[in-house]
């Protein structure tokens, strides 16, 4: 706006003037002379820089030309700041994992890979047969003598009187040995000298027929119970077991 007023003063100071000297004849040619007024600049002069200003002032005041406004604008302030500079420790830990991430790679893998040689290996072992097949029955197992002849002829009714008698580990103890004598030596199943319980229950499971693998994981449970855990059993599962015997394992191979 303040520009605005100065033009205006400036562009009605050279009318006042009577602009160029060329054009100031001209007009007198074609105009009627008029008389000058008194304050008036003389034709064919210019005006200064104080009396244009001068008039500029005169202009602002006259309230018709609406007066100075200020303007107000936004306008972003832009502030370079510098970025912190991360500690030396941090700059070398992050350089040390760059040049690593090859060598922790491999570590990584072959640990994973490690973890499932074993896992494989332990799923193998649980469904591979316990025992291998070997040319000759075993004569013991678990340092429990399994051979035939090491046996009574009629392993329930002998059992049954050791039971009778109040001797219930030795009843089991026969009991067992009889199972696994006719589980090798008659029903051809291959069980290991050094298979436990479990290994040769499921060498059982895996060749006889389920009323007699059933009676056989009775009796195991029982033995478990009565020999490792030190339990007292009852005289009514031995009984049970013993009036079983012949029924369940002294028949033909299934």
């Amino acid at each position: 706006m303040r520009l605005r007023v100065e033009c205006l003063a400036m562009g009605l100071g050279l009318c006042l003037a009577g602009g160029h000297p060329g054009n100031a004849g001209a007009a007198s040619s074609n105009a009627p002379a008029s008389p000058a007024p008194a304050n008036a600049a003389p034709i064919g002069t210019y005006l200064t820089r104080d009396e244009i200003r001068a008039a500029a002032t005169k202009l602002r005041a006259d309230p018709n030309l609406g007066g100075e406004k200020t303007l107000r604008t936004l306008r972003w302030n832009e502030v370079h700041r510098e970025q912190p500079t991360p500690p030396g420790w941090l700059t070398r830990l992050f350089d040390f994992l760059a040049q690593s991430t090859s060598l922790l790679l491999w570590i990584v893998g072959a640990v994973c890979a490690a973890i499932a040689v074993v896992w494989v290996i332990r799923v193998l072992r649980q469904r591979a047969p316990v025992a291998a097949v070997e040319e000759r029955p075993v004569a013991s197992v678990q340092g429990l003598d399994i051979r035939p002849e090491s046996l009574p002829e009629n392993i329930g009714a002998a059992a049954l009187a050791l039971l009778e008698a109040g001797r219930e580990r030795e009843a089991l103890s026969l009991l067992y040995r009889g199972a696994l004598s006719r589980a090798v030596h008659r029903y051809g199943i291959a069980i290991l000298a050094s298979a436990t319980e479990g290994e040769a229950l499921r060498a059982v499971n895996a060749r006889l027929d389920p009323p007699r693998a059933a009676y056989f994981a009775e009796l195991v449970a029982v033995w478990q119970r009565a020999v490792y855990a030190g339990e007292l059993v009852s005289a009514k599962p031995i009984d049970r077991l013993c009036r079983g015997f012949t029924a369940s394992l002294e028949g033909s191979a299934p």
